[in-house]
């Protein structure tokens, strides 16, 4: 199947609000303050530590005006990319792909 379009990094949704952040000279403990979360989870978050969940991406949008919808599927793609390049995932991939083959 290819790629799928996919690049060679995969991005964490957490840059993305980093760069929105920084451009916009807001700091993260101004933000976690804003946004009535711990300042770790912020940081976890723009640092890439600590995945988005639909209520922190709600929170985001709330925050930022960045879509919370956008944000998910960076997540998600983000998720997909990462497992794909799990070794050890991708060795029980390949079993099951073989017992599927004689089903």
């Amino acid at each position: 199947m290819g790629n799928l379009g996919y690049g060679a990094y995969p991005t964490h949704p957490g840059e993305v609000l980093k760069d929105e952040i920084e451009e916009r000279g807001i700091s993260q403990r101004q933000l976690a303050k804003n946004m009535g979360v711990a300042y770790s989870v912020i940081n976890e978050i723009l640092n890439g530590h600590r995945p988005l969940t639909a209520k922190t991406a709600l929170m985001f949008e709330a925050a930022l005006d960045v879509p919370a919808d956008s944000l998910m599927y960076l997540q998600t793609k983000y998720n997909m990319q990462t497992a794909r390049k799990d070794t050890s995932l991708n060795d029980i991939l390949k079993e099951i792909k073989k017992i599927a083959a004689v089903l």
